[in-house]
Parts: structure tokens; sequence; C-alpha cells
């Protein structure tokens, strides 16, 4: 986690040094409210949509998850309140809502900015999606394994859209970082309980 922490640092010394203002990296003071408002209200939601899921009968076997079987409440907290947030969610923002967007928008429009990063975004992915199949046994090899990598890379370019549209929406990358940050802490929870 402190090696990710480190790299955000670095690509916002980067986009710095490369001539991206705060303005277009998202990290205006004055955006901060709007974005903690925004990220925050999305936050809840996918409270709510996270809790009924892992409630109903029906959808609560897509939240088994082998990593958090058998784990303690102490490292459920330490991965939803610091390994996420830090160690994913603030790495992944900086670099493709921050870093990458910013500068794609500089040579280009906002939609092919959100398009552009958001697929690169998914594609980051892909050592991720194949790693959860393998520790869920989920999809064999060839092509169920093959589609639902593909699957799991099309949803997260997906959720890149949704992503920098917060970040477009409150001028604060700290809109997608808190929605991202719960989201996935939440899910990790979600998965612990169910």
């Amino acid at each position: 986690m402190p090696v990710n922490v480190l790299v955000a640092a670095l690509l916002l010394v980067a986009g710095a040094r490369l001539g991206l203002t705060r303005s277009e990296l998202g990290l205006c003071r004055d955006r901060i409210r709007a974005g903690l408002r925004l990220g925050g209200l999305v936050g809840l939601g996918a409270a709510g949509v996270l809790a009924v899921g892992a409630a109903l009968p029906v959808t609560r076997p897509l939240f088994d998850d082998a990593r958090t079987a058998g784990i303690g409440f102490g490292l459920l907290a330490y991965r939803g309140l610091v390994r996420i947030p830090l160690g994913t969610a603030l790495l992944e923002e900086v670099a493709f809502r921050g870093v990458l967007f910013a500068g794609w928008r500089r040579i280009s429009s906002s939609m092919v900015a959100a398009f552009g990063s958001s697929v690169v975004f998914g594609l980051w992915h892909v050592r991720p999606a194949i790693d959860l199949l393998v520790e869920n046994d989920v999809a064999a090899d060839g092509w169920p394994r093959l589609a639902a990598v593909g699957g799991a890379v099309a949803g997260t370019a997906l959720a890149g859209l949704g992503f920098c549209w917060l970040r477009l929406r409150s001028g604060s990358l700290l809109a997608p970082f808190v929605a991202h940050a719960a989201i996935n802490s939440l899910a990790t929870v979600a998965a612990f309980i169910a």
C-alpha cells in the first residue's frame, strides 16, 4: 500500500511537471465540498444497493468471495478503511481520472478523454479479474474465463465512465475517489456478511 500512495504522489508530480494545473487535475480547494458531497451521495446509494443485494437470497451468492472467508473484523476494517481507499482508490483515481484524463482532455474533448481513460481503466483490471476468477473458482479455462474477464473489463470501463462523470460534474477528483472507495469498501463488507 505505501508503494501505491507513493506512485499516486509521483503521478501528480509528473502531471504538474507536464504543465497540468490543479484545476485540470481536479485538485482545486474551492471544489472540495462539491466533490465530497457528490461522492458521498453515490457512496450512500451504493450502500443501499449492496445491502439489498447481500440480503436477498436470490442475489446473495453473487457476493461470495473467497478473499473474505475467514478474515476477522480487524482485517475487514483495515481493508475497508485503509487498504481499499489508500491502496486502490487513491492510485486509480489519481491515475485515471486525474493525470490521464486531464492530459487526454488537453489534446481532445472531455468525451474522448472520458472514453479513453475509461477503456485504459478497464484494461488495468484484466489481471485482477483473472485473479478473482481463479481465487473463487468461478470460470473454467478457455472461453468461459475469457468471457468472464471480458465482462469484468467492460463493467469496469463503464464504472470508469461513471467516475469521469462525477469528476466532471463536481470539478473535483474527490467525487470519484470517495465514490470508488465507498463502493469497493462496502462491496468487501457485503461479501464478508454474505
